[in-house]
């Protein structure tokens, strides 16, 4: 959205319409998914590398049609919605070990930091 002249709100044309109400947003919550949380959203599990096969989007692969559509001619498998209109799904990849996320390393350290290696016991001036 922009404001437009008159201090009013002015649509943002360059995105479909969406028949849902406008409403201030109260709040916005941010959180990890659990594995079971991510498989249970996901439309594909990913087994391929590769993104296409003879010119089409290889299935279980990158591109696969369930994620959503990448040709304007055709819907998406998961929605049917067009390329416009389709969100975009999520896939997942099974891992064979457990993997550290880069991003969470300086928190994880920074709280291990605050703990005693020896008795457990937290670290803090009282």
């Amino acid at each position: 959205r922009r404001v437009g002249e008159g201090g009013g709100v002015a649509m943002d044309t360059r995105f479909p319409y969406s028949p849902a109400e406008v409403a201030k947003v109260q709040t916005v919550q941010f959180g990890i998914l659990s594995p079971d949380e991510i498989r249970q959203m996901s439309v594909v599990q990913i087994e391929h590398g590769e993104t296409m096969d003879r010119g089409k989007p290889k299935p279980a692969g990158l591109s696969d049609p369930r994620l959503g559509t990448i040709d304007r001619k055709v819907k998406c498998e998961t929605c049917s919605a067009n390329m416009a209109e389709c969100p975009g799904h999520f896939g997942h990849l099974e891992l064979a070990k457990p993997m550290f996320h880069i991003g969470f390393i300086k928190t994880v350290l920074a709280i291990l930091r605050c703990v005693c290696f020896n008795c457990s016991h937290i670290l803090a001036d009282e």
